[in-house]
């Protein structure tokens, strides 16, 4: 592990951050507690899709069926069998790594290209949204309800608004984190080398395979996990929400904006880009049917347009230079030292 990741984890700055964010629900209006903790339901599933499309490069439109087996198949298993809602969350996770490994099998055995794997598991998304519609198990298209929120954590119930906002920022912070890590790990560097170059990458010694299931599989329980705290959190699973591939779009687009293969880039682009849509939709929604989803997607495009490499690494390399550039006093006086030599 490189150094970096502990300047990173043990920086004052860090927990100065996360402390901060954890008093919000203390004195945050109620409407926008609920943005702020979509903002971070967000953030964690683009840090946790980052792991297999911005890392390992593979543009991977499977993820809302992790999302689903956390939210739609846990909450199945605690309506339909009793099955305590933590147990069944660990139950989702574990099936989602074994589902996410298998993509990667199937990438790797047919040598899919980048917009092949793309499709391909655009396919599955949508064969997986037919199957839970289709299944009366699941709730069919009705979707679900879950038990009333008693307060419980032993039931995987916390109380509220407060309780889930927390749940969602610890969930958010381990994705940053496990990006953090393997970004700073061997396995980050194998990754990255599959993303640029697969042939080269295996020619050096990279296990292709391995590496591809590690890190769909990671990815896939934090999506998985995320979910069910989505899910506990909204207490009625949609079906169309949960188990759609839209969702996976709304991934991929925070992720993007914010800045593929880095640690906080698809954080970055999630904290920004769900609140403005929530708001923009909140105050304009009703002025004009689609006139917030025509302002909210004009500035999605200037973004890419203006920033392509994402918000996030512009913004680091911003707060690199203001660091590296001289104080304006010292700039001042070396002015008139310049001019004397000149002379």
């Amino acid at each position: 592990m490189r150094p970096n990741f502990f300047h990173v984890v043990l920086s004052p700055f860090w927990w100065a951050a996360l402390a901060a964010l954890a008093t919000l629900p203390l004195w945050l209006p109620s409407y926008y507690l609920h943005i702020a903790t979509l903002a971070l339901i967000y953030a964690g599933l683009a840090s946790a899709w980052n792991i297999v499309g911005g890392l390992t490069g593979q543009i991977s439109l499977a993820h809302s069926i992790f999302v689903g087996m956390g939210s739609v198949f846990a909450s199945a298993l605690l309506l339909q069998l009793g099955i305590n809602l933590w147990l069944a969350a660990g139950i989702a996770a574990a099936l989602s790594a074994a589902m996410g490994a298998a993509i990667a099998w199937i990438d790797h055995r047919f040598r899919l290209g980048h917009l092949s794997f793309a499709l391909i598991t655009l396919a599955f998304a949508e064969m997986a949204e037919l199957v839970v519609l289709g299944w009366d198990f699941v709730g069919g298209a009705s979707g679900q309800s879950l038990p009333r929120d008693e307060g419980h954590v032993l039931l995987f119930q916390f109380g509220g608004s407060h309780g889930y906002f927390w749940l969602v920022l610890t969930l958010a912070a381990l994705a940053l984190v496990v990006n953090l890590a393997i970004i700073n790990a061997p396995l980050g560097y194998f990754l990255r080398a599959i993303r640029d170059n697969e042939n080269a990458a295996q020619a050096l010694g990279v296990g292709l395979l391995r590496n591809k299931m590690i890190a769909m599989a990671i990815s896939a329980v934090l999506t998985s996990m995320i979910g069910t705290a989505y899910a506990r959190y909204s207490t009625f699973i949609d079906p169309h929400l949960f188990a759609s591939p839209v969702l996976t779009i709304e991934i991929v687009l925070f992720a993007t904006i914010g800045g593929l293969g880095t640690a906080f880039g698809p954080v970055v682009g999630a904290i920004l880009l769900v609140p403005l849509g929530e708001l923009l939709r909140g105050q304009l929604g009703g002025v004009l049917p689609g006139l917030h989803y025509f302002i909210y997607g004009t500035i999605v495009v200037v973004v890419i347009l203006a920033l392509p490499q994402g918000i996030g690494p512009t913004l680091a390399r911003l707060f690199r230079g203001l660091r590296r550039a001289p104080p304006a006093e010292k700039a001042g006086a070396s002015a008139p030292a310049a001019e004397g030599q000149g002379g």
